[in-house]
């Protein structure tokens, strides 16, 4: 598989949102090594101010306009020229990612077709052992059936899923045997000092892969480590105002394809002056979920005392750094205009406050508390681009942004006064269900000087969530822009909780209308269905889930799955059904028997989790969308997991009522949960939580890659596919805490991915000029491009959100958004145009909104069956729609 380069084709912008010209600018001048320090603030009147009054012998416009244009950049170009000691050129570029960067995503659509031994296919595969066509076989006229109603098929629901806990541990055990050990990956574990299982899909994963030059996004900051040779040497920040973004091209629905905000505009940087290329290093430590601590050495050798420690929390309000006898330094590209010692009166005699005017107009602060035996931090001008202070300083020193502009934010100021002096040293999540209510609390540890309770900021959907206590904590005077999921809001407090009250609970196997009426099959429906069942039966089911790639594999057995799910709960037809469960029992057997073209094996020396041995055999990164590097996961193990769900039920229902194949196979399926989503540090043997970021409310598919826009997901019902699945599994197998984990799971989904993924009428997160695509496409932490890995038809971005249908379809897109999506696409016949797989999942998408049209078009007699993709079943769309009210007379 062929690659770009991480570093891709990109486009240069300006740094500011406005560069506005002021009259006589004030250009900061070097300061004599003998300039006194600045006294301790006080109330009797304003500290002085350290901004210079001689003018260089050099100076520059605050404004000089900077033509966008193309250039490629090395891994060894400098993006920012920024001298050490002379004032720096203020032609300060930012840059955007104009190319997707596929690294690990092959262009390769998400379902098999073709030849069943190659990439599988629909019905077209070849037929064994056809039924025949005989009374006993298929009844001409069977009686009606009406699917059970909700309430009766959850009686007692709410009293089995009261658990206080639900991030108790699945297994604690070692995995399988049958998962061979491989003691090596082929990406290293890099400047990482934990040992153990580690993070592979969080938000820091940047730091330690490639160059480890490329951004984090904490949101509302991004941040990166200034490593590069003409860089200086620390670590740098920045915030984006939504003016800075750039857009992509307009599409022929108006809209235009991405946006996309500019990296490596380094508004200010944490370094020191003991701070050396040739000898400083930077580290990782405590890689957990929602946070990850950094350890900047001046030199490692000599001593690991002298360093800066910065810890990044998702959502942090200052940029907090702990020196330990470090000269402080601070440089921007943009260039600071003024800089001012203010008083600081909540600070008493421990901290100091500076304010920063930056050539852009924005407004940073910075506070700097010392510690018990250090003396303040004194900072003097080197020049506009850098900051020095005078003396060894060990303590604590923050920036926030203010404002985009230098008249500032009074409100906001005196919030941010009185919130300095902590920051966040790491969160954990705990969650509770009772019922169809959920709860989860993240609780924030604090760490620094002040009483002042942790400063976050907080995402729309977050703030949509916040129970009482939480939401009068927030702080409306601090918003800012978070990149790409709008405008956050500050919230002053040591823990969070949010509440969800519609879990999907009374979702179970077959969907659910949303009045919760029963759907009505007549007759004549059930003997199509059941004469569809018997010829998707008869299909080479091992041929069919015999492929090279996990993920087919996944999809063709839980497409078997739903056929058998159908034949036993709306055809009820119990001899059908065994049928139906033995050659899936047998295709299933293949995988838990490990015997697959590339068997799992457990990667325990490195990063530890259950990976397809094909990156080992072929050495190809790409190999299977790059699961070998912790790419897809939750998309890949989600299938098995749903189809050993049905796979428990039926047997236990028409097979083995002590539920044999469930004790089998338990140990074997719990595998590929706690891979992706182990929920608790009490099992070592896999990273909790994986995939599932709290923070954003979703997951990411993107693992051991690096990438200049972050963390990335295409397909958020696949997404919510996964957490189904456990929710059915943990069902299933008696497992109250997984299956309760799963529902609030699902509904933290359904919220989030309403907000950032699936956008209605109305939606206010997005630009409104991409807001028109009705999607996000893929969506970065840095970037919304409406588009795919592997094409750019729009019954791709759109259909990859939409599979599979399953019943937790219905609560996840709901009934509003198709209607809305499809009328904005599709309605008035334009599906006819599209011949493939594409048509009947756009077409199974219509059962959301208007089952009957959805079901004449599976139950005509002109179907075809190329509508079908291989991961699909025209069996289990007919189920599906007529659940939904479709085959009612």
């Amino acid at each position: 598989m062929r690659f770009n380069s991480l570093f891709q084709t990109l486009a240069v912008v300006l740094a500011g949102t406005a560069l506005a010209a002021a009259q006589d600018p004030l250009a900061l001048t070097p300061a004599p090594s003998d300039t006194p320090a600045p006294s301790a603030p006080d109330t009797a009147g304003p500290s002085p101010s350290v901004s210079a009054g001689t003018s260089p012998s050099q100076t520059y416009p605050p404004t000089q306009t900077v033509p966008v244009r193309t250039v490629e950049r090395g891994e060894t170009t400098s993006m920012i020229p920024a001298p050490p000691r002379t004032t720096p050129d203020p032609d300060t570029l930012g840059f955007v990612n104009t190319r997707l960067d596929r690294q690990g995503n092959p262009s390769v659509q998400p379902f098999p077709t073709g030849n069943p031994k190659l990439a599988g296919s629909g019905l077209d595969a070849r037929i064994v052992d056809a039924p025949r066509r005989d009374a006993a076989a298929a009844p001409v006229a069977p009686a009606p059936i009406v699917l059970a109603p909700v309430a009766a098929d959850n009686a007692g629901l709410a009293k089995r899923q009261t658990v206080a806990n639900i991030f108790t541990p699945i297994e604690t055990s070692a995995p399988l045997a049958i998962f061979a050990r491989r003691r090596t990956h082929p990406v290293p574990k890099t400047g990482i000092q934990d040992a153990g299982a580690l993070q592979t899909n969080k938000f820091y994963a940047n730091l330690f892969l490639g160059d480890r030059h490329a951004p984090v996004y904490t949101l509302p900051y991004t941040l990166w480590w200034s490593n590069l040779p003409a860089d200086p040497w620390g670590f740098s920040f920045d915030h984006r105002e939504a003016p800075q973004q750039q857009y992509g091209p307009v599409q022929a629905n108006g809209a235009v394809e991405y946006y996309i905000n500019p990296i490596w505009i380094r508004s200010l940087s944490l370094s020191a002056v003991e701070f050396d290329r040739t000898r400083s290093t930077m580290e990782l430590k405590a890689l957990q979920g929602m946070s990850v601590d950094l350890m900047f050495y001046a030199d490692k050798s000599v001593s690991t005392a002298r360093r800066m420690d910065v810890t990044l929390c998702q959502g942090m309000g200052f940029v907090s750094a702990m020196y330990y006898g470090l000269t402080p330094a601070f440089d921007s590209s943009i260039l600071v205009r003024s800089l001012t010692a203010v008083p600081y009166p909540a600070g008493g005699v421990r901290a100091v406050k500076y304010r920063l005017v930056l050539e852009s107009g924005a407004v940073w602060l910075l506070y700097a508390w010392q510690g018990a035996t250090s003396q303040p931090l004194d900072v003097v001008v080197v020049n506009n681009g850098r900051l020095e202070a005078t003396r060894p300083f060990s303590g604590l020193v923050q920036f926030a942004k203010l404002s985009s502009t230098v008249a500032g934010d009074a409100l906001a100021e005196v919030e941010l006064d009185a919130a300095s002096g902590v920051f966040c040293k790491g969160v954990t999540v705990a969650g509770q269900v009772a019922g169809a209510t959920g709860s989860y609390q993240f609780n924030i540890a604090r760490q620094g000087y002040s009483s002042s309770e942790v400063l976050m900021y907080a995402l729309p959907h977050h703030v949509k969530s916040f129970e009482s206590a939480t939401a009068a904590r927030t702080k409306p005077a601090l918003r800012l822009y978070s990149g790409t999921k709008g405008v956050m809001t500050g919230v002053v407090a040591n823990q969070w909780r949010l509440t969800e009250t519609q879990l999907p609970t009374n979702i179970n196997w077959i969907p659910v209308r949303a009045n919760g009426s029963p759907g009505v099959f007549p007759a004549a429906a059930l003997t199509q269905l059941a004469a569809t069942a018997r010829l998707e039966i008869a299909q080479d089911m091992n041929a069919l889930t015999n492929l090279d790639s996990l993920y087919f594999s996944g999809k063709a057995l839980a497409k078997f799955a739903h056929v058998c799910l159908a034949a036993s709960e709306v055809l009820r037809d119990a001899p059908l059904t065994r049928t139906c469960l033995a050659k899936l029992k047998t295709a299933y057997a293949r995988f838990t028997s490990n015997t697959q073209r590339f068997p799992l094996v457990y990667e325990a020396s490195v990063w530890r989790g259950v990976v397809s041995d094909a990156v080992y055999q072929t050495g190809d990164p790409a190999a299977d969308f790059g699961s070998g590097h912790y790419n897809d996961h939750h998309f890949h193990y989600g299938y098995f997991i749903h189809a050993a769900a049905i796979i428990a039920q039926l047997d236990r229902q028409h097979v083995s009522a002590s539920g044999a194949w469930l004790a089998q196979n338990r140990a074997w399926v719990n595998t590929l949960v706690r891979d992706v989503a182990n929920p608790s540090a009490a099992d070592p043997y896999y990273p909790v939580w994986r995939s599932f970021d709290w923070f954003h409310g979703h997951s990411w598919a993107k693992g051991l890659f690096p990438s200049l826009d972050g963390k990335d997901e295409e397909s958020s019902s696949e997404d919510a596919n996964f957490a189904y699945a456990m929710k059915m599994w943990g069902r299933v197998s008696g497992d109250t805490a997984m299956e309760g984990r799963a529902n609030l799971l699902l509904a933290v989904l359904r919220r989030s991915i309403g907000e950032y993924m699936l956008l209605s009428n109305g939606n206010s997160n997005h630009p409104a000029a991409f807001a028109p695509n009705r999607l996000s496409g893929i969506l970065f932490e840095n970037k919304v491009h409406h588009t795919t890995y592997f094409g750019t038809n729009t019954e791709y971005i759109h259909g990859v959100h939409m599979l599979p249908l399953t019943p937790i379809s219905t609560y996840i897109r709901g009934a509003v958004f198709p209607r809305q999506e499809w009328d904005a696409y599709w309605s008035g016949g334009r599906t006819t145009s599209i011949v493939d797989g594409w048509r009947g999942i756009l077409w199974a998408n219509v059962a959301l909104f208007d089952p009957r049209s959805s079901y004449r078009f599976f139950s005509a007699a002109t179907f075809q069956d190329r509508w079908l993709d291989g991961g699909a079943s025209r069996t289990w769309y007919l189920a599906f729609s007529g659940a939904l009210g479709g085959a009612a007379a």
